[in-house]
C-alpha cells in the first residue's frame, strides 16, 4: 500500500493524548518492520523533548501571530505529559536551543507586530525568562557556544538577500547576557539553523545566490568566523535544517527548492572529509533516506519532512505532515523514524496547530573551544590559490587549458550589499552590485597570492590573454582580520589535499587590496556609470546608434524607458540577446567589440575616429563579467 492511499487527509489528527497511544501502535513507515513502535516501551525515560506549536506553517523565521508557544513532553512518548513553556497569545516563538548541562532553553520570540524577533533564555521549567538582544532588528537561532559565549543570528546589519529582497540574517556572537554583539559571516544572503558540532565548529544552511547560482549548502566555520568554507554542497540539492549525529555525519532536509524547507531526509556522510567537497557528490556521499519523499515542492503525495534531530535511542525526531496539496493544507507533527527511514511512527500531533523544532532536554558532553586567532589590528587577510586550473566541479564553466597558461591574471571582486532602503531592480540579470578592487597576475604555475580586504564578501575572476573571464566564482568568500588561507587548491578540490605544495606566488611579493593605493581607483563598472559615457561619445553619434536607428543598427540613445527606467541602450542590448552574462567569452557583444569569432575580419567596433580604446573595450568586457547590472 503506497503512503498516499495509506493516509486520509486529517486521519491522524487525533486527541486528546490518550487516544496517541493507540493511533501509535500503527507505524506509519517506509519499509516497515512490522514491529510494534519502541515509544510505547520508554515512558520510564525521563528525557524530554522542547518543541514549537504554532498556528502557522511557514518556518522560514517569518511572522505571523497567534497561539503560538514553546512546549515539553516528558517523557519521549505518546502519552507523556504535555506542558506549555510560554503563555504567547498574539505573538509567536522559534529556535529553542537548549544548553549543553541541559537546564536552560535558548530560543526566538516575537511578541506582537509592534515588536520584532529577539533572542531569550529561560529555565527548562519556562522560569527565570530573560531577554537578551533588544533593537529594531529581528534575531533567531541562537544556540549555546563552548566558550560561554552564544552564537545567532540577526539582520541587524540592514541588508537585503540577493534574490527575495528581503531582510538577510547573518551570524553573530554575544556574551551569555547578550553584551558585546560581533558579526562573524558576511555572507549578502541567509545564514540558517546554526549548530556547533561536535569538534567545536559550527554547520549551517547557508544561502548562495550569485547570479545564476541560487542553492543552500551546508558550510562551516570556528566560532569567531574563520576558516569559513562549503562543508556538503552539490550544485543541484539544497539542505536544509542540518544536525550532527553521533558518527560526525548530518541529518538533514533536501530540496531542490529555493524558498521550501520540506523534503525527504537525506543523511550528509561529511564525517569522511573526501566527502566534504566533492562536486557532484559520488555514490554514498549522501543518502536519501526516505526516497519516497520528493524534493522538488508540493504536492507531496507521501507527505514531506521538516527538522530532523537525533534521539537518544538511536532514532530521529522529526517534523513531519501527511500528504497534502499544498503548504496551506499539512499538518506537521512530531513523529520518530528509525535512521534507515523505516517506522515512521506518530509521537504527538495537535489537530489544530503545527508541531516544529522539536530538540531532547538533556545533559550532552560539551565540544572543545576552539582559541581563536584573530589579529585585530590587522585589516587584510591572504588568500594563497596553489593553481587555479585545479578544478573538479561539474558546473558548467570552462576548464582553461594549463598547457597553453590560458589563465593570465586573477580579478578580484568584492560584492556589494544592498541597504533595506534600497529593493528596486538594478538590471535585466540575476546579478547584484560588485565592485573590482583589483588584478593580479598568475603566475605560471598557476599560483596566485592575494592580500583583500578583511570581513568583505569576495569574488574571484580568472582572466585570459583579452581580459575575459574563463571561469567565475560564483560565491562569497571572506577572511576575518589576519586570517590566511594558505592551501586553497582550486575550485571544488577534495578537503585537505595539496595540488602545489611550493606555489610560486607564495614566494613573490604579495599585493595588498586592503590598501586603497593598491586598489582600483574606480571599480564601478556599471552601464550607467562606466559605459553610458562611452555609449554618448562614441556611439550615439554620427547618425549611428541613435533613435530613430536606421536600418541594422541598434538604437542605443541614453534616454530613458519609462517602462524600466533603465536607459533605452541598456534595454535594447539585454533585449538582442547580446550579452551572455557574466561570461564575455560567450557573449557576441563582446565578440563585435573586439572583432573575433563570429565578427572576425572585420576589426574592432566601432573603427575609423570613433574606435574605443583599450580602456573602454575593457570596460565592456568587465561589465559584462560583472553580470550586467544598469545601476
Amino acid at each position: 500500500m503506497s503512503l498516499a492511499t495509506f493516509f486520509t487527509r486529517r486521519s491522524w489528527r487525533l486527541r486528546p493524548l490518550a487516544l496517541l497511544l493507540t493511533a501509535a501502535v500503527v507505524a506509519f513507515c517506509f519499509g516497515c518492520k512490522g514491529s510494534l513502535p519502541d515509544d510505547l516501551l520508554i515512558d520510564s525515560n525521563p528525557t524530554a523533548l522542547v518543541f514549537v506549536k504554532t498556528e502557522s506553517n511557514s518556518t522560514l523565521n517569518s511572522f505571523s501571530p497567534g497561539n503560538n508557544n514553546l512546549y515539553m513532553l516528558t517523557p519521549i512518548s505518546p502519552n507523556g505529559e504535555l506542558r506549555p513553556l510560554t503563555q504567547m497569545s498574539a505573538g509567536a516563538v522559534a529556535d529553542p536551543e537548549v544548553s549543553f548541562d541541559g537546564l536552560k532553553i535558548l530560543f526566538s520570540m516575537r511578541n506582537g507586530w509592534n515588536d520584532r524577533w529577539h533572542v531569550y533564555e529561560m529555565n527548562i521549567d519556562g522560569g527565570n525568562v530573560r531577554q537578551l538582544t533588544t533593537g529594531s532588528h529581528d534575531d533567531f537561532d541562537a544556540t549555546y557556544l563552548p566558550n560561554g559565549r552564544i552564537l545567532f543570528t540577526s539582520n541587524a546589519p540592514n541588508i537585503v538577500d540577493e534574490y527575495n529582497k528581503q531582510m538577510a540574517e547573518t551570524m553573530h556572537v554575544m556574551d551569555a547576557d547578550g553584551q558585546n554583539i560581533e558579526r562573524i559571516s558576511f555572507n549578502l544572503s541567509d545564514d540558517f539553523d546554526p549548530i556547533v558540532t561536535r569538534d567545536g565548529r559550527l554547520t549551517w544552511t547557508r544561502w548562495e545566490h550569485h547570479g545564476q547560482q541560487n542553492r543552500f549548502p551546508v558550510f562551516f566555520t570556528k566560532p569567531d568566523g574563520q576558516g569559513t568554507f562549503v562543508l556538503f554542497g552539490p550544485h543541484n540539492r539544497n539542505f536544509f535544517h542540518p544536525r550532527e549525529l553521533e558518527n560526525g555525519s548530518l541529518i538533514a532536509v533536501a530540496s531542490t527548492r529555493v524558498n521550501g524547507d520540506e523534503g525527504p531526509l537525506a543523511i550528509l556522510r561529511t564525517d569522511r572529509p573526501e566527502t566534504r567537497a566533492a562536486d557532484p557528490p559520488r555514490a554514498g556521499d549522501y543518502e536519501i533516506i526516505t526516497p519516497q519523499v520528493n524534493m522538488d515542492g508540493p504536492p507531496f503525495p507521501n507527505g514531506a519532512f521538516k527538522y530532523p534531530s537525533p534521539l537518544p535511542d538511536g532514532r530521529l525526531i522529526v517534523s513531519f505532515a501527511p500528504p497534502h496539496e499544498n503548504e496551506g493544507e499539512a499538518d506537521w507533527g512530531l513523529y520518530t523514524i528509525n535512521r534507515d527511514g523505516s517506522s515512521l511512527t506518530l509521537l504527538y500531533n495537535d489537530p489544530n496547530m503545527n508541531e516544529f523544532d522539536a530538540v531532547v532536554v538533556s545533559p550532552r558532553p560539551i565540544p572543545p573551544t576552539l582559541p581563536s586567532t584573530i589579529n585585530r589590528s590587522m585589516t587584510s587577510g591572504m588568500f594563497v590559490i596553489e593553481d587555479v586550473y585545479n578544478r573538479q566541479s561539474n558546473d558548467g564553466q570552462a576548464r582553461p587549458n594549463k598547457a597553453l597558461k590560458e589563465v593570465k591574471q586573477l580579478m578580484v571582486i568584492r560584492g556589494i550589499a544592498r541597504p533595506s532602503n534600497d529593493r528596486g531592480e538594478i538590471g535585466h540579470t540575476e546579478f547584484e552590485r560588485k565592485q573590482v578592487i583589483g588584478v593580479v597576475n598568475v603566475q605560471a604555475d598557476g599560483s596566485v597570492a592575494i592580500r583583500v580586504p578583511t570581513d568583505t564578501p569576495i569574488s574571484f575572476n580568472t582572466m585570459d590573454s583579452l581580459g575575459r573571464a574563463i571561469v567565475v566564482k560564483r560565491n562569497w568568500i571572506y577572511v576575518r582580520p589576519g586570517e590566511q588561507f594558505e592551501k586553497c587548491s582550486g575550485c571544488h578540490g577534495n578537503r585537505g589535499t595539496t595540488t602545489n605544495p611550493t606555489p610560486m606566488a607564495a614566494t613573490m611579493p604579495i599585493p595588498d587590496l586592503s590598501l586603497p593605493q593598491n586598489q582600483w581607483a574606480d571599480g564601478d563598472f556599471s552601464f550607467s556609470h562606466a559605459l553610458e559615457p562611452i555609449i554618448s561619445q562614441k556611439c550615439a553619434t554620427s547618425g549611428c546608434h541613435v533613435s530613430p536607428a536606421p536600418a541594422g543598427t541598434l538604437d542605443l540613445s541614453l534616454a530613458k524607458n519609462t517602462d524600466t527606467q533603465f536607459s533605452i541602450a541598456y534595454d535594447n542590448i539585454m533585449n538582442r540577446n547580446l550579452v551572455d552574462e557574466p561570461f564575455s567569452r560567450r557573449s557576441r557583444l563582446a565578440d563585435k567589440l573586439l572583432g573575433i569569432d563570429e565578427f572576425a575580419g572585420a576589426g574592432t567596433h566601432p573603427g575609423g575616429a570613433n574606435a574605443l580604446t583599450q580602456q573602454e573595450l575593457q570596460k565592456f568586457i568587465i561589465w559584462i563579467d560583472l553580470g550586467g547590472q544598469y545601476r
